[in-house]
């Protein structure tokens, strides 16, 4: 049977890639530990990536917006961020296994044979397996368009994803990596707002990318809503209260807390924590050890890497 060695949980941010130097010593020191996971990945022996995290609308919208999408064929980045188009190695039986292990166990999984990921998984590809090495099997939870799967859903996702692998039948090593979060407040406007200057990104964000006529000229705007943030609030506090229940191993109190505590508390980017939830219920048995946390407002984010290890 394959058999899980490994599990990173990392914050993503633009800004690494449109403006590095802005997260000054703080920021290098993120990068030099992915640098260390990078390393710790291949030391490890880890035949196969499962890629936890989600999208920023721009392959999912409202027109059609699934709570969990496993990529079992074809995968491509939109090299958003000035992230490689990377042309992402799947790993098709796992994929696919992990698909029926799903059916098997009452949770319908959406899937995609041409699956495309932004910048929330191909940024764990550029620190992680930049060469592309490893193939992955890609996953995208719904953390952007309300109503969100619950904390307690991902977890129990996780918990499925344990079991297929457990259940697949081959001899290969396998790590897991989540990405996304932890506090920041992103510039998308909630879909009910009925401020003038919101209405024609609300229209594609309910109608879909079809709905735009000029794609360069839509990606500068939402580009620049992000790169015009020179500092973003990050709430510390909060960021550390997290970690402190990752690294303990608390994840009951996790998969209790709701979508409204935490925009309130993390932001509306802070519920990408669900990417994480979704690794906590894979690797119950496993110790979290944070190897690096700061809250980088430069970056817009509160930027931790947690390393799992059996």
């Amino acid at each position: 049977m394959a058999e899980i060695i490994a599990g990173v949980a990392m914050s993503h941010s633009p800004m690494i890639m449109t403006n590095p130097e802005a997260g000054g010593e703080k920021g290098q020191r993120f990068i030099s530990t992915a640098g260390e996971m990078n390393k710790w990945l291949k030391e490890e022996g880890t035949d196969v990536l499962i890629l936890v995290s989600d999208d920023h609308f721009n392959s999912y919208f409202y027109d059609h917006m699934p709570s969990f999408t496993v990529g079992i064929d074809e995968c491509q980045g939109w090299g958003d961020w000035k992230l490689p188009k990377y042309e992402i190695p799947v790993q098709q039986d796992l994929a696919k296994h992990i698909l029926n292990t799903g059916l098997e166990n009452n949770l319908d999984l959406a899937f995609s044979m041409r699956m495309k990921v932004d910048h929330g998984h191909t940024q764990s590809i550029y620190f992680l397996n930049e060469e592309l090495e490893v193939p992955c099997v890609p996953i995208a939870v719904n953390t952007a368009a309300p109503p969100l799967p619950t904390m307690d859903r991902c977890f129990q996702v996780g918990e499925v994803l344990r079991k297929a692998i457990n259940s697949w039948d081959t001899d290969k090593k396998v790590a897991l990596v989540a990405s996304g979060g932890i506090s920041h407040w992103v510039p998308i406007p909630k879909i009910d707002s009925e401020k003038p200057e919101d209405q024609n990104l609300i229209h594609v964000l309910k109608n879909g990318r079809q709905e735009i006529d000029q794609l360069d000229e839509y990606l500068k705007v939402r580009e620049s809503r992000v790169t015009s943030l020179v500092s973003g609030p990050v709430n510390e506090e909060w960021d550390r209260e997290f970690l402190d229940l990752v690294s303990s191993g608390n994840a009951d109190a996790l998969r209790k807390w709701d979508a409204a505590y935490i925009e309130d508390n993390g932001g509306n980017g802070g519920q990408e924590i669900r990417n994480w939830l979704v690794l906590l219920g894979a690797l119950q048995d496993f110790k979290a050890e944070v190897a690096y946390y700061e809250p980088i407002p430069e970056w817009v984010t509160g930027m931790a890497i947690v390393q799992f290890k059996k």
